[in-house]
């Protein structure tokens, strides 16, 4: 009788020398595939995560910021399980675990502030409200604004609050863009059952809205969000709509679609966005919000995607519920385009 030959239970069998041997032999498209960025877009990110104090503590042990920004990469683009992703890159499931944590977190705290940021200066504003001018009629637009549900795994505590429309549990990032699909503002963190408006109101974006977005100028929602002087929705439509007001609605959707292909795109990239599997989540805002940050990267550097990393499936172009707490002047600014556009 053959004897059982037995595998040690500390001998864990993993990829050998994938990161030293198998990455570099990738080709420019093959490791865009693979990590979702161009090798130039790595380059230009792990030079700004080299200096990222948050990375690179002094007094931490030294890390190889390389192979790390690496595996932050194959988690956030790719739905792989922990345990497999250790395995690819030679490190235990809780080192890889640990390196999600430091990277995600290096990008919120070190890197965030550089690539994601609002219009505030007038030259910026102008520039911003030009580009919108391009894809409809409206003057002054400095961005869409609107909330997406991220998929995570229900939680521990609290669980129903977590349970969204959509039946399913998520968070809710709430995010402005400008034309260029590029972020301005992100905000997570919120239940996925907290309805888009609530989610605004808790955001700092709404408690400085009126510093950051001064008079002429304002964003663009759907029916989900108050009217605002700052913040312009579409008329609600229950078939008694004027030839203006409908026009006003095809025009303002026209821009306001920015929104929707922008986190089209982010969730397309980044496949991690489709479904979260961590339970901590501070790893799981933090990640979402490291997408996005990378995303902005991308799109200020060129790097677009393959057409066969773009999926339909992505989109999430659903109704919203609308809320009735419109202010008088956000209805007279309304108005007021409405004209404007009567007299083009």
């Amino acid at each position: 009788m053959l004897g059982v030959i037995k595998q040690r239970r500390d001998v864990v069998p993993r990829i050998q020398h994938y990161y030293q041997e198998i990455v570099p032999m990738y080709s420019l498209d093959d490791f865009k595939s693979h990590f979702r960025l161009s090798r130039h877009s790595f380059q230009t990110l792990l030079v700004q995560m080299e200096k990222a104090p948050t990375f690179n503590r002094a007094n931490g042990p030294s890390v190889n910021t390389e192979k790390e920004l690496l595996m932050f990469l194959w988690y956030v683009g790719n739905l792989e399980c922990f345990r497999s992703m250790a395995d690819r890159f030679g490190v235990s499931k809780g080192s890889f675990h640990a390196s999600v944590k430091r990277t995600s977190s290096a990008l919120v705290q070190d890197i965030m502030a550089e690539v994601i940021q609002w219009p505030r200066s007038n030259a910026k504003l102008r520039e911003t409200s030009v580009g919108y001018s391009q894809l409809s009629e409206l003057q002054g637009v400095i961005g869409s604004i609107d909330g997406s549900h991220i998929a995570i795994k229900a939680p521990s505590k609290h669980a129903p609050a977590y349970y969204n429309r959509k039946q399913f549990h998520s968070l809710v990032l709430l995010a402005c863009c400008d034309a260029n699909n590029c972020f301005t503002y992100a905000w997570t963190g919120n239940p996925g059952s907290t309805h888009d408006a609530t989610v605004l109101r808790t955001s700092d974006l709404f408690q400085q809205a009126e510093n950051l977005i001064p008079p002429g100028f304002y964003l663009l929602g759907d029916s989900a969000f108050p009217l605002k002087r700052w913040l312009i929705t579409p008329f609600r439509n229950f078939g008694n709509l004027t030839r203006q007001q409908n026009h006003f609605n095809t025009t303002h959707a026209k821009a306001r679609v920015a929104i929707e292909r922008t986190f089209g795109l982010l969730k397309c990239r980044f496949r991690r966005l489709l479904r979260f599997e961590a339970s901590d989540m501070n790893i799981i805002v933090d990640t979402i919000l490291s997408a996005c940050i990378l995303h902005n990267i991308c799109v200020k550097d060129g790097d677009d995607m393959f057409d066969d990393m773009v999926d339909d499936n992505c989109f999430d172009n659903s109704g919203r519920v609308a809320r009735q707490c419109d202010d008088l002047s956000g209805i007279r600014l309304r108005q007021e385009l409405i004209q404007q556009l009567q007299a083009n």
